[in-house]
C-alpha cells in the first residue's frame, strides 16, 4: 500500500551530527531523515517518541524560547550507552 503524507507546515529535517558509541539501528553521522508528525520513515522509534513534541513545535512554526536561531535544535537520544545526537531544522 503506498502512503501519501499530507503537506502540514514545515518540512522538519533531522541529521544526525555525532555519536558516542554505536547506534542500536545504525545511524550514523551525516545520515538524514524527515520527519513530521505523520512520518517518522527508517529514524529510530525511541528517540522519534522523545523528540515528537518538539519535531511537532518546529513543523507548526512554533519557537522555543531558549537558544540562538528558533528553526534548530540539538538532542540526544535517550539510550545512554550509545549517544547518537540530532539536530532538528525547520525548513521553511
Amino acid at each position: 500500500m503506498a502512503v501519501n503524507y499530507p503537506q502540514i507546515g514545515n518540512k522538519v529535517i533531522a541529521k544526525i551530527i555525532e555519536t558516542k558509541g554505536k547506534c542500536t539501528i545504525g545511524m550514523k553521522v551525516g545520515d538524514e531523515f524527515e520527519l513530521s508528525l505523520h512520518k517518522c520513515g527508517n529514524f529510530c522509534g525511541l528517540f522519534y517518541h522523545n523528540i515528537f513534541q518538539w519535531v511537532t513545535l518546529l513543523q507548526l512554526n512554533g519557537t522555543f524560547p531558549i537558544g540562538e536561531n528558533p528553526d534548530v535544535m540539538v538532542w540526544e537520544c535517550p539510550n545512554s550507552m550509545n549517544r547518537v545526537k540530532v539536530e532538528l531544522k525547520r525548513i521553511k
